[in-house]
């Protein structure tokens, strides 16, 4: 290696402060960064102890790209800092992908869009690469812990509009009913997301493969989804979507507590209106 090669690459593993202004986000970054509890305690933990583990960035048009420490970046401008350690690092736009999905597959609480997504970001970076082992090989996948067709049904996930992919967050329609309507074209998806609205229904599997099957005859209509989905054992399951029901509550509250207090507010309800019962008996 030439002394001044050897140099550079000794200059850019060393940690140095950052100005938190000059750090912009990775352009394709699939994982969401939140306002949540879980931010609240990184922003304490940064307040009390500092920035312990150094942000992963790359030069990026006079400033830097995060490659690894999104969240840590929004927690040092929540908590007031305008600086914050950071390595840099030179890579290139494969390398960069693969170590923003590694980094972040870690965390708990991924939604299944956000799997979907770094999936198939690595899942590409690694065929520019020209890698042997794709995503869906054996070694990825034990990394993943997961199995060559689970992976496959989350790429597939990606093909969704944004409201089916929703529901597929907040459990209304599960990862491999998803990956069945995800074949079907936007338009077709669109009719099938209306549908669910208005009708207050959910999407097994099975009848997310009947879904596509009439897609691919040429035959889905509202009709063809009402015999679909609204048979004489209507779903008795009910759902309550992520991104609505947090609407309603402060940033600070986790799912949880959201859905404790739903409870609580129908549990309330209920002991009011069989009181007026009662009282009226």
């Amino acid at each position: 290696m030439p002394p001044d090669t050897a140099v550079k690459k000794e200059i850019f593993m060393k940690i140095i402060l950052l100005k938190v202004d000059d750090l912009v986000d990775f352009s394709e970054h699939p994982f969401k960064v939140t306002e949540d509890e879980e931010m609240n305690e990184l922003v304490e933990s940064i307040l009390e102890r500092g920035v312990l583990e150094p942000v992963i960035v790359r030069p990026f048009n006079g400033k830097y790209e995060i490659i690894a420490g999104h969240r840590r970046k929004t927690a040092c401008k929540i908590a007031g800092l305008n600086e914050i350690p950071a390595i840099i690092s030179e890579l290139n736009d494969n390398d960069a992908a693969v170590m923003v999905v590694d980094s972040n597959l870690h965390r708990e609480h991924l939604l299944p869009s956000e799997k979907a997504h770094a999936f198939k970001l690595k899942y590409e970076a690694l065929k520019q690469q020209g890698k042997r082992n794709d995503l869906t090989s054996g070694t990825e996948c034990r990394k993943l812990e997961k199995s060559e067709r689970q992976i496959r049904y989350y790429i597939r996930l990606t093909n969704l509009v944004f409201g089916l992919l929703d529901k597929v967050d907040a459990g209304s329609i599960s990862i491999k009913a998803g990956a069945e309507l995800s074949y079907l074209d936007v338009s077709s998806q669109v009719l099938v997301n209306e549908f669910i609205d208005s009708e207050l229904c959910t999407i097994s599997e099975k009848q997310a493969k009947e879904i596509r099957t009439n897609y691919e005859r040429g035959s889905l209509s509202y009709e063809a989804l009402k015999g679909i989905l609204c048979d004489e054992t209507e779903n008795e399951k009910f759902f309550l979507e992520t991104k609505r029901l947090r609407s309603y509550f402060p940033k600070s509250y986790s799912l949880k507590e959201c859905k404790e207090a739903v409870w609580r507010i129908l549990e309330n309800w209920f002991k009011r209106k069989k009181g007026d019962i009662d009282g009226n008996n």
